[in-house]
């Protein structure tokens, strides 16, 4: 069985690769990414996906299933549509296409849901994306259900919440600082963050959202409608205070940006009961998941 994976140097890409090369190390992998840092145990394809070339050979007939992490982040997405389109819509269509009769399983997110969001979200929670990423992604969930409904596809659309944590300054993406909040009590440096205490998000570990990925990946079950993932609901101020268990959060601040805490820092409760059912899983509690955070930066 070979599966390709898009987007493979990215942290949760690696992340990924460590779960599918513990667990099922007789698995043929093939990793596609713009650049590769350093060599890697098993065949890359370096290029870009918007490339037809690109698409062909990562699709080929020897692939079974493809897992696809690679898009643009929010913020980069909102300075450039048409980039976004480029990469967050046309590409997973075109992956769709050239995966037919195969298993796709599409990393989507829940900026589908917007900015103002209802007192608590679950399955039933229509979206409503308020940003170019999100409306480019929640474009994808439709075409995807409708060659599911069609028979053409088999597989997921998963929703990520918000993944920690990502290199340090990742560009690009607006929920950056809830990872940059980790880097810091590592190392103990000043941070302002953007949020006050009082401010909520969905929060999960990226040791957790690979291990959800591969049980995507190597299960069987179809689903036609997008699959939110399950999530902590964090307050930030209990975040800064359970770091402070394990490193230094003496010189972090609360500096809060109107917009930030809009966008990022005003989530409600989330029951995420069909992703439950399909077997996903987040990290269990807010001590288990900066432990495993910490751990992996």
């Amino acid at each position: 069985m070979r599966i390709a994976i898009t987007g493979a140097a990215g942290f949760v890409g690696q992340a990924v690769v460590r779960q599918l090369r513990q667990s099922r190390p007789d698995v043929d992998l093939l990793l596609t990414d713009r650049a590769f840092t350093g060599p890697s145990a098993y065949p890359t394809l370096v290029g870009d996906l918007t490339d037809p070339a690109i698409v062909r050979a990562l699709c080929g007939p020897e692939t079974d299933i493809l897992l696809h992490l690679a898009a643009l982040p929010g913020g980069a997405a909102e300075r450039d549509p048409q980039a976004s389109r480029a990469i967050n819509l046309d590409v997973p269509l075109a992956l769709v296409e050239a995966m037919a009769g195969r298993r796709l399983i599409l990393a989507g997110s829940i900026a589908v849901f917007g900015g103002t969001l209802p007192t608590q979200v679950d399955d039933s929670t229509p979206p409503a994306p308020a940003s170019v990423y999100g409306a480019h992604k929640y474009m994808v969930e439709i075409a995807f259900a409708d060659a599911v409904r069609r028979g053409a596809i088999q597989g997921m659309a998963l929703r990520l919440p918000g993944i920690v944590a990502r290199p340090a300054a990742a560009g690009g993406f607006g929920s950056a600082f809830l990872s940059d909040i980790f880097h810091a009590a590592k190392a103990g440096t000043s941070y302002a963050i953007p949020v006050a205490p009082d401010a909520t998000s969905w929060l999960l570990s990226a040791r957790a959202c690979a291990a959800n990925l591969v049980t995507a990946v190597l299960d069987d079950a179809t689903a036609q409608e997008a699959v939110t993932l399950p999530a902590l609901h964090v307050r930030i101020g209990d975040l800064v205070d359970t770091l402070g268990r394990f490193g230094d959060v003496q010189r972090l601040t609360f500096e809060e940006d109107a917009v930030t805490r809009r966008t990022f820092g005003s989530y409600p409760q989330l029951t995420t009961r069909r992703a439950d059912d399909l077997g996903f899983r987040h990290d269990g509690s807010l001590t288990q998941l900066v432990e495993t955070v910490l751990a992996d930066l």
